[in-house]
């Protein structure tokens, strides 16, 4: 890529996309809270969590990225999988 600085030409390298939009974006976007957390991306993660409990105040039954982490009642005989 040609940017001009001080009135002349310098070739820089383009910033890596996905898809194009910019890479931390893209992560913003997609990234699942176990995926963050494995990556020690904290600040996402905690923006994920903000994110998540806002939309279950506003009454939203699924979460924006689909999964359900609710715990599901189990008898001791029963098992989970």
């Amino acid at each position: 890529m040609t940017i001009f600085i001080n009135g002349k030409q310098k070739r820089v390298k383009r910033p890596p996309t996905i898809e194009g939009l910019p890479v931390d974006e893209f992560i913003r976007r997609n990234a699942d809270p176990i995926w963050l957390f494995q990556n020690g991306m904290y600040e996402e993660l905690y923006q994920w969590e903000e994110q998540h409990n806002q939309h279950e105040k506003q009454g939203a039954s699924q979460p924006s990225s689909g999964y359900d982490f609710k715990m599901v009642n189990c008898g001791d005989d029963d098992l989970p999988f």
